[in-house]
């Protein structure tokens, strides 16, 4: 009886074209398409385990997924194989042998999300499809501060999706980051935020609200306050999706 083994991928994708991670009966997304793929190489049903979703048109540098496989090909001839089959928008860039009991999901410890905003007053095509443009002035002195209160164990409903008006009462939106800076690249601007989990929208919400404090629509107090009030209105708007990329999972 042939064994099973444990392969872990390491992803890549721009997602302009795609409803996201997750599989969505009749929308592509990069689950889906993945899947497929792997399939026709393994020759037997697979199902594919991701690191975590990704929202509808946001990007990956890293991402993380498991399946198990009784087929025999080499790691790097899987990779090869797939990627002779995927589109040119999303790539594997690694596989190799995971042990059995790693779970691309439940095994990671943390996650790198980083947002790109360009601040020129015309956008490169070149940057388009993965940053958002943001040609207003901004102090950016006041939202590096306040990036720094992000870090540490919080409540961030105030920064979470809401859904039909609320969350349901059994749901946490604790979440601990582990680090959140801000840096300016010429006219590129770069938040990066690293935590042990993400809420839907977390990262874009927290973009965007950073970006109205630096309008000085809402200030540095206002924004401390935020974790308090649990109130996603309080908040800033949901940048586009766009401009995030999972930069990496920590194991």
């Amino acid at each position: 009886m042939t064994r099973q083994r444990n392969i872990r991928l390491t992803v890549a994708f721009d997602g302009t074209g795609y409803h996201g991670w997750q599989i969505q009966k009749g929308l592509p997304t990069i689950q889906g398409i993945l899947t497929e793929a792997l399939e026709h190489v393994a020759c037997h049903k697979v199902t594919l385990i991701g690191s975590g979703r990704t929202d509808a048109g946001t990007h990956a540098r890293g991402l993380i997924a498991n399946f198990r496989t009784t087929a025999r090909i080499a790691p790097r001839d899987l990779r090869r194989a797939l990627n002779g089959l995927l589109p040119e928008d999303i790539r594997v860039l690694a596989a190799r042998r995971a042990p059995a009991e790693f779970h691309a999901r439940y095994s990671a410890h943390s996650k790198i999300y980083q947002y790109q905003i360009y601040r020129g007053e015309v956008l490169p095509p070149h940057l388009a499809r993965e940053h958002y443009h943001y040609p207003f002035p901004i102090d950016v002195g006041a939202m590096t501060r306040a990036a720094t209160l992000l870090v540490g164990s919080h409540d961030f409903r105030s920064f979470a999706r809401s859904v039909h008006g609320g969350w349901a009462p059994e749901r946490s939106t604790v979440r601990s980051v582990l680090r959140a800076d801000l840096r300016a690249e010429g006219r590129r601007l770069l938040l990066t935020i690293e935590a042990d989990g993400f809420l839907h929208h977390m990262a874009r919400n927290i973009a965007g609200t950073l970006l109205e404090l630096g309008r000085g629509r809402i200030g540095f107090e206002q924004f401390g306050q935020l974790f308090e009030k649990r109130d996603r209105r309080a908040a800033g708007f949901t940048a586009p999706a766009r401009g995030l990329v999972l930069v990496r999972v920590r194991y």
